[in-house]
């Protein structure tokens, strides 16, 4: 039975890191050897090892003592020979009153092998937070108070207002948008079919021009439409600026010049259904087109 304990006893022994003291050349040093409950200090570890060891800070030893490692500020490593010097700075907070000694606690890793290693003990006075005479109870809380920035009583009127102000501009935006599309589709409606073209025609209109665009545009468009139709023998009147361009093309009529008669008529369509003025220039523009256009259509 003895052997069988000494048996377990060696396999556990096997599983555990070895332990170890601290070696010649290792030590730790506190840069301020006093400090308040939970107030960080930097301590100073230096650590000895083989030449290509490495080295971890084991804050859960016992040897803490109450100190607890909050942080590793930084960690250089020197190696002369066979052996490598480790310099840690840590930053720790004591969380114990009074006259604490603590052993930093490290692990030594090289392989497969994980060595323990206790450091020289540090010494350091923690002194309360607490000032002399305050009792060791929590204190009560304060009631709560009124503070600004409350909601202003103008709040909920100004949201009003502003609802208001958004829909009156929805409104207007959906009247506009209903007016656009009603110029739209009256520039687009046909002329009756018996409306006769003003006696006056390319002249007629060019004494209106400048006047009475409506009058001289309805007077171009009615010239246009009555030579197309005695052109190519169907009621021009009848049909749309888009109709009419199609059934141009369908009558042999090439393309650019059934856009150019279109383009004209579409001119047209604005000036007289849906208050477009164009400048002066382009009203004597105009007047060329439809003349070139009759000039080729007769």
């Amino acid at each position: 039975m003895r052997r069988v304990l000494l048996a377990i006893a060696a396999v556990v022994a096997g599983l555990l890191p070895a332990a170890a003291f601290a070696q010649s050349g290792d030590g730790a040093r506190l840069l301020a050897g006093t400090s308040t409950l939970g107030q960080q200090s930097i301590l100073e570890l230096t650590v000895v090892t083989p030449r290509d060891a490495t080295v971890e800070v084991d804050p859960a030893a016992p040897g803490w003592n109450g100190v607890e490692v909050v942080r590793i500020e930084s960690a250089n490593t020197t190696t002369t020979g066979s052996t490598t010097t480790h310099l840690l700075r840590l930053a720790v907070a004591p969380f114990s009153v009074g006259d604490v000694r603590f052993t930093p606690a490290v692990n030594i890793i090289s392989g497969a092998t994980v060595e323990a290693r206790t450091l020289p003990a540090v010494r350091m006075t923690v002194l309360s937070s607490l000032a002399p005479g305050d009792p060791l109870e929590l204190s009560p809380l304060t009631p709560p108070r009124a503070i600004g920035g409350a909601e202003s009583p103008l709040l909920k009127p100004a949201i009003g207002l502003g609802a208001v102000v958004t829909l009156a501009a929805v409104v207007a935006g959906v009247a506009l948008l209903a007016r656009f599309v009603r110029r739209r589709l009256a520039a687009g409606r046909p002329i009756p079919e018996d409306a006769p073209p003003p006696p006056a025609g390319i002249e007629g209109a060019e004494g209106l021009l400048h006047h009475d665009p409506v009058a001289a545009y309805r007077s171009l468009a009615a010239t246009i439409r009555a030579a197309i139709g005695d052109r190519y023998g169907f009621p021009a009147f009848a049909l749309t600026t888009a109709e009419l361009q199609r059934r141009m093309e369908g009558q042999g009529v090439e393309r650019w010049q059934a856009r150019l008669v279109s383009g004209l008529l579409e001119e047209c369509d604005a000036v007289v259904y849906a208050g477009y003025r164009p400048a002066a220039e382009r009203r004597e523009h105009d007047l060329t087109m439809a003349r070139e256009i009759l000039a080729g259509v007769v």
